[in-house]
């Protein structure tokens, strides 16, 4: 009897000394001396915040993108150069600086791109839809704009001679 009632103990004393160390740690995080710790989404733990909506500065030279979803990304100064982008859908991307020279964009969704001062150097633009988007002071030299839809961009300051 008495060595049951030692174990008894054993265990109240246990789970007291468990309760009381539960009760501070709540009273020190209640104060903001502990942060909580919380784990990224399993979604997002991959990229840490690279996702296709913030690609900026990032280098993607070569890389195939082929048919990508990649509608109003923010592609600020990125490199693309002889990136495989043929039928990406590019919609309402912000590529301002972008360097696409050698890009494939055959077929690729350009509607209402931001293009302006990117560099398109010997870029495939074949059957590329770029209504509305901007090509402002774009260097176009040796592109192939064959088929491509150019209903409303705005092609001022164009830089270099480009195929149609």
């Amino acid at each position: 009897m008495e060595e049951e009632a030692r174990k008894i103990l054993q265990r109240l004393i246990i789970v007291s000394v468990i309760l009381v160390i539960s009760i501070i740690l709540n009273v020190l995080l209640y104060m903001g001396s502990i942060q909580p710790v919380s784990c990224p989404s399993p979604d997002t733990a991959a990229v840490q915040g690279y996702t296709s909506q913030s690609m900026s500065y990032l280098d993607y030279s070569g890389v195939s993108l082929e048919g990508a979803e990649l509608a109003k990304i923010n592609a600020y100064k990125t490199k693309f150069a002889g990136a495989d982008l043929r039928r990406a859908d590019l919609h309402g991307a912000k590529m301002t600086l972008a360097d696409l020279t050698g890009a494939d964009l055959s077929g690729a969704d350009l509607v209402g791109a931001k293009l302006d001062y990117a560099i398109l150097r010997n870029a495939d633009l074949t059957g590329a839809d770029l209504s509305y988007a901007d090509l402002k002071c774009a260097d176009l030299t040796g592109a192939n704009l064959k088929d491509a839809i150019l209903e409303g961009a705005d092609m001022n300051y164009i830089i270099g001679e480009y195929k149609r």
